[in-house]
């Protein structure tokens, strides 16, 4: 999946797999969760997993086998998911899974567990295998986010459906996450808070610490902090708007 449609059929001579591989583009990018949900009908009647990478993951051959591993151990698993180092800095941890906490804030784990693959509240979208039936019985992923909180998304509504999250410890990817934009996180947080019916108060005091948080950061490296953004954020959430924003058209 192309969102931006800048690849073409040619790009893809250069890469593994050319010869088993589809070029979908999308030059109005419709956003991470739409790019997955366009897959599923792509899927043969045999597929039982489905791996969802970013552009800028990376990882070794071993991967694919890996989380299909733990996924076939634990028949309720819906999600399966490696430790993510920073590609920049691989003896760092980005994400051992994710911690759901109320008011719909959501945070990554930095202390991998050893041993068997272990149950998370969610995990990164980066890098990911679901499986299918899983999938299905979800209705697929939310489109309302167009980024971020999709991946939260997704492993809260298996888990209503009795399906689980899994980091695997053993396998490990990386990457090179950005910042998120505040508006985005704000709003898309409020739209996930709402739709797992927690309190307002409690949404709104989510709001605030992600503010402080990223306004902090933000100071400290000499940028100027985004408090309007994360107002915005919280007041669309508020009222229902979704979608991609308008600086992203």
């Amino acid at each position: 999946m192309d969102n931006g449609g800048t690849l073409r059929e040619q790009d893809l001579l250069e890469m593994p797999l050319s010869d088993r591989t589809e070029l979908v583009s999308r030059a109005d990018n419709p956003g991470y969760a739409a790019a997955v949900n366009l897959a599923s009908s792509r899927l043969g009647v045999r597929t039982s997993a489905l791996l969802v990478l970013t552009h800028d993951s990376d990882f070794d051959e071993h991967l694919a086998a890996g989380l299909l591993r733990a996924l076939d151990a634990e028949p309720r698993a819906g999600a399966a998911a490696p430790i993510l180092r920073w590609s920049s800095r691989p003896e760092r941890v980005f994400s051992a899974g994710g911690v759901l906490h109320r008011g719909g804030r959501a945070s990554h784990l930095t202390s991998p567990r050893q041993g068997s693959p272990y149950e998370v509240d969610w995990v990164d979208g980066a890098v990911v295998m679901y499986r299918k039936r899983s999938l299905d019985a979800i209705g697929w992923l939310d489109e309302r986010y167009f980024l971020y909180f999709e991946d939260v998304d997704t492993a809260w509504a298996m888990r209503q459906c009795g399906h689980r999250t899994l980091i695997a410890p053993e396998v490990v990817a990386r990457q090179e996450p950005g910042a998120h934009p505040l508006y985005l996180g704000s709003r898309n947080m409020i739209l996930f808070a709402r739709k797992t019916t927690e309190a307002p108060v409690l949404q709104a005091i989510a709001v605030a610490r992600r503010a402080i948080e990223d306004s902090l950061s933000r100071i400290m490296h000499g940028r100027a902090p985004r408090i309007n953004e994360a107002w915005r954020g919280w007041r669309d959430g508020r009222n229902g708007i979704s979608g991609k924003p308008p600086e992203a058209q």
